[in-house]
């Protein structure tokens, strides 16, 4: 295991997250035998311990490793099995109360950031898009967070740091904290989303392009494209050669999913800020380039 995925967990469970790592081999080894598969060193780790596997039948897996009682687990897999199939992987076999679950493997498996052209990549996110949401009725039998929860994040930023201080621009926030509360007034259909829809998270496989590790939230269609707006900077030149990338991005969008455009930078540019303040809340930083990003969002010209 690598040094930084150890201090993330450390630094968000504290001892009990050490106890967890520590118990990973005898975790992998119970697996392998419960569900008769064989598993690999580790792809490079975030906050989830994933390896490749393989069944006994030879089929490519995915065994992910998940600290117990980790609520954004347990929605990421009720989410999986809502989604349509055609465009989200699957699940084979899963222990929600320990933290596990075998999903299919995509055996190519490259990102949709690797397609080369920008306007191909943005087609095949909008082709999913169209097919992923669920519209959010009566009879669904699990209750998924939603955009009203993900707001609060403002308020405990404001608890913390007060309504004019910390180490987020005063500007950004009133900005992303100001379209949280106008668009959230608005009674519009809510559907399940996937959350966190970027390039790095569609993959390709032998069934096509598929959606990988959603949060699970419900809300409005168009916030869903806030982090893929927000989230893939490191990808593009900066400066004014971004600005113009952004605003084709949001263009072709709209144009293809039939999005209001003004609607979608400002989703872009609240999911912006919001990601500062959750990043100030795991890891007690966040990186300069996220608020030029915001910056830039605000400033756009569509």
């Amino acid at each position: 295991m690598n040094i930084e995925f150890e201090k993330k967990i450390i630094s968000l469970f504290g001892e009990n997250g050490n106890k967890w790592l520590q118990s990973i081999p005898e975790l992998v080894s119970k697996y392998e035998k419960d569900w008769n598969i064989k598993v690999s060193p580790p792809f490079k780790l975030s906050y989830n311990y994933v390896c490749p596997a393989e069944t006994l039948d030879g089929k490519n897996a995915v065994l992910k490793l998940s600290f117990p009682d980790n609520k954004e687990f347990a929605l990421e897999l009720e989410a999986l099995k809502r989604f349509p199939k055609s465009v989200s992987i699957q699940i084979i076999k899963e222990d929600i109360s320990n933290g596990a679950v075998l999903i299919e493997r995509a055996v190519s498996g490259a990102p949709l950031r690797t397609i080369k052209s920008e306007e191909e990549q943005i087609s095949i996110a909008s082709d999913i898009i169209s097919k992923l949401h669920i519209p959010i009725s009566n009879d669904f039998n699990f209750t998924f967070p939603s955009i009203l929860d993900w707001f609060k994040a403002f308020e405990r930023y404001e608890k913390k740091y007060g309504v004019k201080s910390g180490p987020v621009p005063k500007k950004l926030l009133d900005l992303g904290e100001g379209i949280f509360k106008q668009f959230l007034q608005e009674k519009r259909q809510q559907y399940l989303l996937h959350g966190d829809l970027h390039s790095d998270n569609v993959i390709s496989s032998q069934r096509g392009w598929l959606v990988i590790d959603p949060k699970g939230i419900t809300g409005e269609r168009e916030f869903e494209l806030g982090a893929y707006l927000r989230n893939p900077y490191y990808d593009f030149p900066k400066e004014s050669h971004y600005s113009k990338l952004e605003s084709r991005r949001i263009l072709q969008f709209s144009e293809e999913l039939g999005f209001d455009k003004e609607r979608v930078r400002q989703w872009a540019l609240a999911c912006a800020v919001i990601s500062m303040l959750w990043f100030l809340e795991d890891e007690g930083t966040f990186k300069e380039i996220y608020v030029r990003n915001a910056e830039l969002l605000n400033n756009l010209k569509i």
